[in-house]
């Protein structure tokens, strides 16, 4: 997924609100638009470096998108977007090999009361539902989900054990945004009741899967990296 600049490197500074981030640039103080409102305090802290785009428009408060910052030499994304973008272009390349059986992709679908992010279509097999969720966390390579309680996130399992239920196929896709995790685990001091949820899920026939993503500064692209497995060892027998 190749992003659209131009781009230029910074500092940030602070975070007034959830969405607004104040950054150096060039020795002046400038406003950027952070899409991700969950707390990063590991990643955005007073003089990390951080790539911000360009990207002014008529009904924007500010001119810059904060995108990634530098961690351990390596610029990560931050974008909670990224997910659906990454899976759009994926599943029609056939590069995600558990959904190779499908042809047919469609974004955003109505389920229920809700939307999911994907449904995949194809003739013989079980139209299968996706959720995507973003990990920018990880702590001694475990990348972790979520960041913050997540209400909408249980919400969702629940939906894709009733789509099992309803005789489709039913997976939560993990987009990790950084290279040095190994494998995922649901955050359980953060959300235990996403972890139970998530391991019900599984149990129930929910698919999960994991993988990470790497930056490429040279292209501004986003590409997947590597499968990694998702951890589902339950937080007393976890190491």
């Amino acid at each position: 997924m190749k992003l659209q600049g131009p781009f230029h490197y910074g500092n940030f500074l602070e975070r007034p609100n959830r969405f607004l981030t104040i950054c150096q640039l060039n020795r002046k103080r400038v406003q950027a638009y952070i899409p991700n409102p969950g707390p990063m305090p590991d990643l955005l802290f007073p003089g990390v470096e951080v790539l911000l785009r360009h990207n002014p428009g008529v009904h924007r408060k500010t001119d810059y998108d904060l995108v990634c910052s530098r961690s351990q030499g390596v610029l990560l994304s931050l974008d909670s977007r990224v997910p659906n973008w990454i899976l759009a272009e994926a599943l029609p390349k056939g590069q995600l090999p558990p959904f190779l059986q499908y042809s047919e992709f469609i974004a955003e679908p109505q389920y229920r009361e809700s939307r999911l992010d994907f449904l995949l279509h194809s003739e013989g097999v079980s139209s299968c539902y996706i959720e995507a969720k973003s990990s920018t966390d990880a702590v001694d390579k475990i990348g972790l989900f979520p960041r913050v309680p997540t209400e909408r996130g249980q919400r969702h399992l629940r939906e894709l054990m009733q789509a099992v239920d309803e005789g489709y196929r039913a997976a939560i896709v993990f987009i990790v945004q950084r290279t040095d995790a190994t494998r995922l685990r649901p955050n359980d001091l953060v959300d235990p009741e996403f972890g139970t949820i998530l391991r019900k899920a599984v149990k129930h026939g929910v698919e999960a899967y994991a993988w990470t993503t790497r930056f490429d500064e040279l292209s501004h692209e986003i590409v997947i990296d590597q499968s990694i497995p998702v951890d589902l060892t339950p937080p007393s027998h976890a190491d």
